[in-house]
């Protein structure tokens, strides 16, 4: 599950665009074949979405949820290439964009009636 925030008449507009930049990126970064993950848009009034004060009306929050075992540099290039893609595609500046990756081991994953450790038909390696 993958989570972005953002004021939402910013980001309502862009949440095609940002969907392609994100699947594009999981695609490039980790090998995760497009559409595998879900993204959920929260679109916040602006009396709703405090943020810092030397960010613009641009600020966006994504929060990306995977199961443990990629290495540091992997999710370190997953995060500079979201940030270079979304200032190319998007205009939104690295400035503006905030990026968490929360890991949680494979048991603690249920997709499909089974548990993540318990799924042998992945089509992409977590340990890259």
């Amino acid at each position: 599950m993958i989570t972005v925030f953002g004021l939402k008449s910013k980001l309502a507009p862009r949440r095609e665009q940002l969907a392609e930049v994100i699947y594009n990126s999981l695609y490039l970064g980790l090998d995760i074949p497009k559409g595998k993950h879900a993204i959920r848009f929260l679109c916040l009034e602006k009396e709703d979405f405090y943020y810092p004060f030397d960010r613009s009306d641009d600020y966006t929050v994504i929060e990306i949820n995977l199961m443990a075992g990629r290495m540091e540099g992997t999710k370190k290039r997953l995060i500079k290439m979201l940030f270079s893609e979304l200032e190319y595609k998007l205009g939104i500046r690295a400035h503006d964009v905030e990026i968490t990756i929360k890991e949680q081991p494979a048991h603690c994953w249920g997709f499909r009636g089974m548990t993540g450790d318990e799924a042998r038909d992945l089509d992409y390696d977590i340990y890259v």
